[in-house]
């Protein structure tokens, strides 16, 4: 088991980026391809349709998430690898969800490699599979608790 490392969950800024994207490529399911999507694309979803939150650990980001409070999408929660087990998905999950709850939304979506640890992940704080999502995802729900 990981030592916890004291942390500080924290709003998500345009200096995170690169940092973001070093997440983001180091995990290992749910890859991206780099080039996919970019920082336009980031400050769409944390400035114009949503919200983001970091975990800082003196300076370094060992997870980020994002949510989209137009659609209801949790549009990105990764964890680095050297971070996993240490609470930190838990934490940015619970404040995208309280953040969630202050939306004008009824449903959540994400959507998730059908064989991964990150299903299990949502399948145990309470989201529900409700079918595909191309040919190697699912999609999951859940009722935004506001």
């Amino acid at each position: 088991m990981k030592v916890n490392t004291p942390y500080t969950l924290r709003e998500l800024v345009r200096a995170d980026y690169a940092d973001v994207w070093d997440v983001r490529y180091a995990v290992t399911e749910n890859t991206l391809r780099p080039g996919r999507i970019d920082d336009e694309d980031l400050r769409r979803e944390t400035e114009d349709t949503g919200k983001g939150w970091v975990i800082d650990i003196d300076g370094r980001i060992d997870g980020f998430a994002i949510g989209n409070a137009v659609s209801g999408n949790v549009w990105a929660l990764f964890v680095h690898p050297r971070g996993q087990g240490c609470g930190y998905g838990d934490a940015l999950h619970q404040a995208m969800l309280h953040w969630f709850a202050t939306q004008p939304i009824e449903r959540l979506w994400l959507s998730t490699g059908k064989q991964t640890k990150a299903r299990g992940f949502y399948e145990r704080r309470g989201w529900v599979e409700v079918g595909d999502y191309g040919e190697t995802e699912v999609r999951l729900e859940r009722v935004n608790r506001r």
